[in-house]
């Protein structure tokens, strides 16, 4: 069994090896809480990054000359950025955050950032909520601040060398499990579609997927379909506190069969959408090794 992680938006900070090494470790973090004896060694495990890519395509230049709008990952090349970049890249490999306990006793200055933080998650929702009833308005937001997403729909090539990248990893006649987190997920719900026969999925976990909203429905064919190339389920998470995430999938939008398995779970307030909360989460966890346990190496983990 194979587990392909597909990564979302703003991963720039990373190279291939770096990327690998911090989800690996956000993983590892929820596979100790879970399973201490299950060694992430014994897994199959691929992590293809696309993060070069966009920089090869938007951001040679310091101004777009077509909008005189700023490139603002040129400037991040640039010394004292890029110093900036590699301490907080240092410290994101070093800091895997632990998720908090419900029962965990908060001082009183933890408490007012709790809730400051809860307060900006909430209007962040209610503003993507308002939103997503005007998709154009929402798509030309998108268009300004998360330009990969913006190349993804409308730069064909661009599109076409994410999914060569990721392809690569996908192994005729072999199970995969895919596990998709962002833009991920919509990468991944195009690619699975293009896949052939010889391929199977076995599961396919979503973590904190916009494909709910209106504006990346836009650009899906329709109506929305489970890939041929899964013949196992699908698993939705999707944060209560994550403002990308406000809609878990589900009918008329989603009228699949068997329904996707939507879990609504808690990370992080202070960053909602980010990885480290979804992929060590228990419940994404058990997802994965449920599946696992019943190849022969694990058998001895296995619950009784």
């Amino acid at each position: 069994m194979k587990i392909i992680f597909i990564h979302g938006i703003k991963q720039q900070n990373f190279d291939a090896c770096s990327f690998q090494e911090y989800w690996l470790n956000v993983f590892n973090t929820g596979m100790n809480k879970i399973e201490p004896e299950v060694n992430v060694d014994q897994l199959d495990l691929a992590f293809p990054f696309y993060g070069d890519i966009l920089d090869a395509f938007n951001h040679r230049k310091a101004v777009n000359l077509e909008t005189l709008r700023p490139n603002w990952s040129f400037f991040a090349k640039l010394p004292r950025i890029r110093q900036q970049r590699s301490d907080a890249l240092k410290q994101a490999l070093e800091e895997i955050p632990l998720l908090p306990h419900d029962d965990t006793p908060y001082s009183l200055k933890n408490r007012f950032f709790m809730l400051s933080q809860l307060a900006k998650d909430r209007m962040l929702k209610e503003m993507v909520m308002l939103l997503n009833h005007f998709p154009d308005l929402h798509e030309s937001l998108i268009q300004r601040f998360l330009c990969e997403v913006y190349l993804y729909w409308y730069n064909p090539e661009f599109k076409q060398q994410v999914h060569e990248r990721i392809l690569t990893c996908f192994e005729p006649n072999q199970r995969h499990i895919v596990i998709a987190h962002s833009l991920g997920t919509v990468i991944a719900y195009n690619l699975l579609h293009e896949l052939s026969a010889h391929y199977e999925i076995k599961r396919f976990i979503t973590l904190a997927s916009p494909l709910p909203f209106n504006v990346i429905q836009k650009h899906l064919m329709h109506p929305v379909q489970r890939p041929k190339v899964l013949s196992g389920d699908w698993h939705n998470f999707y944060s209560q506190d994550d403002y990308l995430t406000t809609f878990p999938m589900l009918p008329p939008m989603f009228d699949l069969h068997p329904q996707i398995d939507n879990k609504l779970i808690t990370t992080f307030v202070d960053k909602p959408h980010e990885i480290t909360g979804y992929l060590q989460h228990p419940l994404v966890i058990r997802r994965i090794l449920e599946l696992l346990y019943d190849m022969p190496q694990f058998q001895a983990h296995a619950a009784p």
